[in-house]
């Protein structure tokens, strides 16, 4: 073998080798970084997407909403007709009378339905709310009364009992809320279990809210233009 050729295929090899190092330098320095970029940018997009697919639309949240204010709605009624007491504001003679009687026959309705329920109880009572109100009573606009905050003292024969008297409590003739349940201490076999339970008792009046108006997404966003459009017209002048 010459001294040529073998010059020549040590050039050979010298350049492939630069060529090589070449390519793993750009591949290193240019490639891999962008490729990573990439692969972000599609991950963060996949995310996105699958973010998007599963969050509802404007529209349906929307209906969600409507859904919901008519199922609110549907036991408001429902509440309203069974369990409170029939209260008309509109004639300040009439109201001023039945707001005399009403603690009267409310107290009597649900020491009623306590006897009924088979447990003892305490810690039940109703104010005068006429001497509790502002001058101006009855207001025609009042939608609720001060609430009632009870700490019922309610006496069973055991725990079991005292858990079928809690269930009961949605069947009260009046709209209570339960608070807390706490039994008093340790008793003896045979002895009646006693426990707090506190309470908040609620009566609405015959008064009607008024309707709380709804803007579609819509026409929300043109009002919304429009507002900046003045706004910028303002500005201009």
């Amino acid at each position: 073998m010459s001294l040529e050729r073998i010059n020549r295929i040590h050039v050979l090899t010298a350049g492939l080798a630069l060529a090589v190092g070449v390519a793993a330098l750009f591949l290193t320095v240019f490639i891999r970084p962008q490729q990573q970029t990439i692969a972000a940018a599609v991950a963060r997009a996949e995310e996105a997407e699958a973010y998007a697919k599963k969050r509802p639309s404007v529209e349906q949240q929307l209906e969600n909403e409507q859904k919901r204010e008519k199922e609110v709605t549907q036991k408001y009624d429902t509440i309203s007709g069974t369990r409170m007491p029939k209260i008309d504001l509109t004639d300040p003679v009439g109201a001023t009378l039945r707001m005399w009687d009403l603690p009267t026959e409310e107290e009597g309705l649900m020491s009623r339905w306590f006897a009924s329920t088979g447990a003892q109880v305490t810690g039940y009572g109703y104010q005068l709310w006429p001497t509790s109100m502002p001058s101006s009573f009855p207001d025609p606009t009042m939608l609720i009364l001060p609430p009632l905050s009870w700490n019922l003292s309610v006496q069973v024969k055991d725990f079991p009992t005292l858990m079928d008297w809690l269930r009961k409590l949605p069947e009260a003739p009046r709209f209570m809320v339960l608070q807390s349940v706490n039994i008093q201490g340790s008793r003896q076999p045979g002895q009646p279990l006693v426990a707090n339970v506190p309470v908040t008792l609620y009566m609405w009046t015959g008064v009607t809210p008024a309707p709380i108006a709804v803007v579609a997404p819509a026409e929300a966003a043109e009002t919304g233009a429009a507002d900046v459009g003045d706004l910028r017209e303002g500005r201009r002048r």
